[in-house]
Formats: C-alpha cells, sequence, structure tokens
C-alpha cells in the first residue's frame, strides 16, 4: 500500500512563489502520511513558452541544480518522495523534464520529454530538444517511471514504458482547451475517456496533475488529477479550476 498525494497548486510568474506553494504542500501532505508527492509539468515556472529562445531558455535551469536540490532536500527532511516537472537548460537546449527526489536527499529518476508537441513545431530543433529514453527505478514504494502530458499518447513512448514494468506512471501534465475555458463539462464527457483509454491500454496504474495557471497567465491550464488504476478506472480525482490535493491510498 501506498500513500499518494496529487498537488495541484496555482502557478503564476512568480517562481519564487510557485516554489513556496509546492514547499507547504509537501509539508501539508508528509504530516498526512503521503509517501509520494506528484506536482505538474513544468511546476515552478508553468509551461509559457513563447518561441523566443531569449524568454524560453531563461526558463530553464540545469538538473540537477538549485531547484532539485531545494526539493532533494525536502524530501529527505520530510521523509517522503517528490515527482514533479521543470524545465531543464543545458547549456544552448530546453528539455521538458521530470525528476523523482526521495527521501535519501538524491535525485532517483529524470526524464526528458519524448514526445514533441510541447513547444511550437516550427521552433529550432538545436534549442527545444527531445529525450529518447524511458527509464525507470525501483525504490521502497514501488518501481516509477515517468510519461509527460502528450507522451500518454505516444506509440513509441507506451511501448518503453511497458518494457520497464512499472507499478506506477508519473504523469504530470500541462493542459488547456483551445477556448481558454475550464469546462468541467466538456473534459467529463468528451476529454477524460480518452485518457482512461491510453491507461487501460499500457496496463499500468497511472497518477496524474494537470499544472492550474493562474489567470491569463499561462493559456489557461486548467488543473485536475486522477489516480487511473491499469484497467482505466477512476478512483480518485479533482474538479478543475481549483487549487487542491488528493491524498489516496493504492
Amino acid at each position: 500500500m501506498m500513500n499518494v498525494s496529487l498537488v495541484v497548486h496555482r502557478v503564476g510568474a512568480d517562481t519564487a512563489k510557485n516554489i513556496e506553494r509546492m514547499d507547504l504542500a509537501v509539508t501539508q501532505s508528509a504530516k498526512a502520511g503521503a509517501h509520494l508527492i506528484l506536482f505538474s509539468e513544468a511546476a515552478t515556472t508553468g509551461l509559457i513558452l513563447n518561441n523566443d529562445p531569449r524568454h524560453d531558455l531563461m526558463l530553464g535551469e540545469p538538473v540537477p541544480g538549485p531547484a532539485v536540490t531545494h526539493f532533494a532536500e525536502l524530501a529527505r527532511s520530510s521523509r517522503v518522495h517528490i515527482a514533479f516537472g521543470i524545465l531543464e537548460r543545458d547549456g544552448a537546449a530546453l528539455y521538458d523534464t521530470a525528476v523523482l527526489v526521495g527521501p535519501s536527499g538524491d535525485m532517483l529518476l529524470k526524464y526528458r520529454r519524448i514526445d514533441p508537441q510541447w513547444h511550437d513545431q516550427g521552433s529550432d530543433s538545436r534549442l527545444y530538444r527531445e529525450g529518447t529514453e524511458c527509464a525507470a527505478v525501483d525504490t521502497p514504494i514501488g518501481r516509477f517511471a515517468f510519461a509527460i502530458c502528450g507522451d500518454l499518447f505516444n506509440d513509441t513512448v507506451a511501448e518503453q514504458v511497458q518494457e520497464q514494468h512499472p507499478t506506477y506512471l508519473l504523469m504530470p501534465f500541462a493542459r488547456c482547451f483551445d477556448s481558454g475555458l475550464c469546462d468541467q463539462n466538456r473534459w467529463e464527457t468528451e476529454e477524460r475517456r480518452i485518457y482512461l483509454e491510453r491507461v487501460q491500454k499500457l496496463g499500468v496504474t497511472t497518477l496524474m496533475t494537470n499544472s492550474l495557471g493562474e489567470k491569463d497567465f499561462d493559456g489557461g491550464t486548467f488543473g485536475g488529477a486522477m489516480v487511473v488504476h491499469a484497467n482505466g478506472r477512476i478512483t480518485h480525482s479533482l474538479h478543475l479550476g481549483m487549487p487542491g490535493i488528493i491524498l489516496a491510498a493504492i
């Protein structure tokens, strides 16, 4: 049995404030008995690329770097595992990355998103880069792999995930509707089942946390979180459009 905390925090232009909100959620989750805490894609900055390298590269930071060190120390002091998305700057390249840190204070897993739909498809491929490998890590609470947002719908990524045989798939994402609206009815009647079908096809229990952008900040990422079991059944979910925490025993 693992106690998981899926955290939807408001993400805005102030990175320090975003991290402060994440810190508070870690503290609350650890006190509630969570073993693993999952945040969204690009959780420290938001996925606010504008295809201007001068802007976009500055959103990134090395991995490991200050944010990873910060959360690794917090994981150690709180005796939890923390997973979160971060924009990674590696020289003159930018990656959409996710990291798992553990109670040892170490970075246990780093994953670079493989599916390219996180940036404009006409952007410079020398700057906006993708990973090639889906790895997994064994921990005392299970074997974990990452998929970020559109990776879930990428057959190449799906094959790699299945080859790793994880106990849990961690899926931070940053989803919005083209309308910019937070539409709970559209999500429930049209969109959500597509996610459930993909999880069922993978056959891996998947933990999903979506970004929640502050008003007029990042194109309307609408939040929400779900625990979806390997059979495609939702056991826990968070309503769209509001910050919050799911605490689930799975």
